[in-house]
């Protein structure tokens, strides 16, 4: 209908033309005019929304829904997420998964990406794996059909298995009796690859689907592959606030002895986003199983933001594009007839968010993870034996701050004497506990006297750091690298056992020493990212690692906190 007008708006101009010489003239410059203002940019005057490529804004956020991601970020964005999956069984508890991600953009369609995850099962918990994220998009948006991204992933297994997916076969008693004495099986490392396609559809529906395979390198060498997608569609148009739509994950799950018996997981369910604020959204997929492996229920809930590449080119969202056309003259010589145009926001000079010198006040929560077992419990009488025999055993707990995890908080005062670096001093204290003993024997009463006890210890260091830093340009975000020096306090307190008598846990005489307290030299080093919300108002996010003087002392640490700039 449009071109229909269009064309008999050239008609009518051409007839005025022949009839009155005199309008020609005026009918040039009308079309010059018009010509001139299809070159120029249109400002669009809603929500500004950063574009990858062209690409539309539900698919420039890297995470497309739940368990779909979906091409990449625009060059020098940033996606910061945080997403909670609780997976209810037909049998046995449920199994909470925590995962944090930051993903930033980069010129030529590439991302990378780093992930934090963390599990609580059945009354224990702690880190599960670190990972490490690269894609690539094989051209800009719309010009391959359904937009191939190549995905790769590298995961770091840093904690145990608390809950497994593909339960062992029958018979497998004596692999089950070394994990009783070694303790529960680290989580090992493995690397996945992903297909991303993603493709919107007469500008009302967007899909994305993700084909994948992961490998474990050790352990049962655990083989899963698969297909997730999910299809929405924007219900409350102005901006896309609220989108809505379906979403499904199928699994096909194995191991070494299972080659032949995979484990089948389907789930489907509605999916829903609801944007706040133009950088952040909030999606929830309640997914439901539908086969006998899949888990009854499988919940995703996942907050996020998109910040940075303010200079980056931006489009309008898909519910409120416009298309439009040259003008009569310009479509009579027939260049360029019928062109769309893309829309482009006017976006004005960035502010500068990081001063080249200032004061830093931090202060921050913290979870710390150590490289344990998830709940050493080992039989005292064992403990009483296995040392008269010279070969305590006494568990793997972390020797100095004691259990798998402790929570905490802390704080610092930093001086930037240049826009990228600053010294300061920071401190923290742990609320931690540590699995304990009381064994006394004595053959001539005769007595047995049998307690564990818990050892509930507060932590605390006190740390001189120096930090480097790189505020973007033109972006909120600064990533940044820390390393300090100084004493932690407050934990390493053991217990250690005395027998005489020959090997028999009931024949010895047996006696508890306790010591307390010890104090030690800590260094600790890691990396984050800072996300300021004003020049003097910012969140920071980091994990570290503390290296701590003895065997089993080291410990890994997750912060997220303010910091207030002056």
């Amino acid at each position: 209908m449009k071109k229909m007008l269009f064309f008999s708006a050239i008609a009518r101009w051409s007839i005025l033309s022949i009839c009155c010489g005199g309008l020609l003239f005026f009918a040039s410059n009308h079309s010059a005019l018009a010509q001139a203002t299809t070159e120029s940019a249109i400002v669009v005057t809603g929500e500004e929304v950063p574009s990858a490529y062209g690409a539309p804004p539900g698919f420039s956020r890297a995470r497309f829904s739940n368990a779909v991601n979906a091409y990449v970020l625009p060059p020098w964005a940033f996606f910061f997420g945080e997403l909670f999956e609780g997976q209810g069984f037909r049998h046995g508890p449920p199994d909470y998964l925590f995962t944090q991600e930051i993903e930033m953009g980069l010129p030529f369609r590439f991302n990378v990406a780093a992930e934090a995850q963390f599990e609580r099962f059945n009354g224990g918990g702690g880190a599960r794996s670190v990972s490490l994220e690269a894609r690539w998009a094989l051209a800009d948006w719309n010009k391959i059909p359904l937009n191939p991204t190549l995905f790769a992933e590298y995961k770091f297994g840093v904690g145990t298995i608390r809950h497994e997916e593909v339960q062992p076969p029958m018979g497998a008693g004596g692999e089950e009796e070394e994990e009783e004495e070694g303790g529960p099986p680290k989580v090992p490392d493995a690397y996945e690859f992903r297909l991303l396609l993603a493709q919107d559809f007469g500008e009302h529906v967007e899909w994305a689907m993700n084909w994948f395979f992961e490998k474990e390198n050790t352990g049962d060498r655990g083989r899963e592959w698969g297909f997730s997608q999910a299809a929405m569609t924007p219900i409350l148009l102005p901006n896309e606030r609220l989108k809505v739509g379906v979403e499904m994950l199928y699994k096909n799950t194995t191991v070494k002895d299972t080659r032949g018996d995979p484990l089948h997981s389907f789930t489907i369910g509605p999916t829903l986003a609801w944007k706040p604020t133009p950088q952040t959204r909030l999606d929830i997929s309640p997914l439901f199983g539908c086969t006998a492996g899949a888990p009854v229920a499988d919940v995703f809930v996942a907050f996020s933001w998109l910040f940075g590449g303010e200079r980056a080119e931006a489009e309008a969202p898909v519910s409120s594009r416009f298309r439009y056309y040259t003008d009569a003259a310009y479509a009579r010589s027939g260049k360029d007839s019928g062109k769309e145009m893309k829309q482009v926001a006017y976006v004005p000079p960035c502010p500068e968010w990081y001063g080249d010198r200032e004061w830093n006040l931090n202060l921050w929560g913290t979870y710390t993870f150590t490289n344990t077992e998830f709940a050493p419990n080992p039989s005292l009488i064992d403990i009483v034996q296995s040392t008269s025999e010279g070969g305590p055993v006494l568990g793997t707990y972390d020797r100095y701050i004691g259990g798998d995890h402790a929570w905490g908080g802390g704080g610092g005062i930093k001086y930037f004497f240049c826009r990228y670096a600053g010294v300061g001093v920071e401190g923290f204290a742990l609320d931690a506990t540590k699995p304990g003993f009381n064994i006394f024997e004595d053959q001539s009463v005769p007595i047995l006297i049998k307690q564990r006890i818990n050892h509930n210890h507060t932590v605390g260091a006190v740390l001189g750091t120096l930090t480097l830093r790189y505020p973007i340009p033109c972006t909120r975000l600064s990533p940044y690298a820390w390393a300090g020096v100084g004493a932690i306090f407050g934990g390493g307190e053991r217990d250690q056992l005395h027998t005489q008598g020959p090997p028999d846990a009931f024949l010895v005489n047996a006696q508890t020493d306790h010591f307390g307290a010890e104090t030690k030299l800590l260094g600790q080093f890691g990396a984050g990212v800072e996300f300021r919300f004003s020049r003097h108002v910012a969140m920071i996010n980091d994990l570290s690692f503390g290296v701590i003087d003895g065997p089993r002392n080291n410990f890994g640490m997750f912060r997220s906190g303010l910091n207030f700039a002056f």
